[in-house]
């Protein structure tokens, strides 16, 4: 943001100077002074540019983030025979990948010499869960 500030008021100055020696000096450095007012005023409409490409990228991040929060507080697990329930979906799910990864993966019940072990495996992370 100085930068244009900056841009902006070399622009202004070399516009002042300008009009005060457009009467009485020669073509050329006339000129001169154009073309840096161009190029001044050329890097001021670039930098504003870039800074609502900027903007416009961390209003899309700032939106995707608040349906995550939203989505998330609206999903709150709830732990239940060593693994995540969820509301309004059937099945357990890991704590392990849920907590770490924020995904949903089902747990598989052990069965037979397994259940030593836990009562519920991640196919994903292949955590074991009591």
């Amino acid at each position: 943001m100085p930068e244009i500030l900056s841009t902006i008021q070399t622009s202004i100055e070399i516009v002042s100077k300008l009009r005060a020696l457009s009467k009485k000096i020669e073509d050329a450095e006339f000129k001169m002074l154009l073309a840096d007012l161009s190029n001044e005023l050329a890097d001021a409409k670039l930098e504003v540019a870039n800074l609502k490409s900027a903007l416009a990228e961390a209003k899309e991040e700032n939106r995707k983030l608040t349906e995550s929060a939203a989505i998330k507080a609206n999903e709150a697990p709830v732990l239940k025979e060593g693994a995540y329930a969820f509301e309004n979906q059937e099945g357990l799910f890991c704590t392990a990948c849920y907590d770490t990864k924020q995904l949903k993966v089902r747990v598989s019940p052990l069965t037979g010499a397994f259940t030593t072990f836990g009562k519920w495996r991640c196919p994903s992370c292949k955590a074991t869960l009591s």
